[in-house]
């Protein structure tokens, strides 16, 4: 079972990351979401259950800031918070609770 799924809802997409998302995992992502996100959906990434994820990861979600019309982190784990901060991204992912 992959760490990650991407679940629809009628007016957004969330990408679920749990456990932990490494580069072993990433060129499966990057596939999943090429093929799985609709063109001009907000997409909500969830990281509450995310415990470890690397630098390939974050430089992936930061990629989707291009593609994707706004890109969201409601309620993000502290092992993803400190993932940005270790590669100095938290400017560049846009938080929920005003958090930057």
């Amino acid at each position: 079972m992959m760490p990650f799924c991407v679940v629809k809802e009628e007016t957004r997409q969330i990408l679920r990351l749990e456990g932990a998302v490494t580069i072993r995992h990433a060129r499966e992502l990057a596939a999943v979401l090429g093929e799985e996100l609709e063109d001009g959906a907000p997409l909500e990434v969830d990281t509450a259950a995310l415990q470890d994820v690397d630098t390939s990861i974050l430089q992936l979600l930061y990629a989707l800031r291009k593609t994707v019309p706004a890109i969201s982190f409601p309620d993000p784990s502290d092992a993803f918070l400190a993932a940005l901060d270790r590669c100095g991204l938290r400017r560049e992912l846009p938080m929920a609770r005003g958090e930057s």
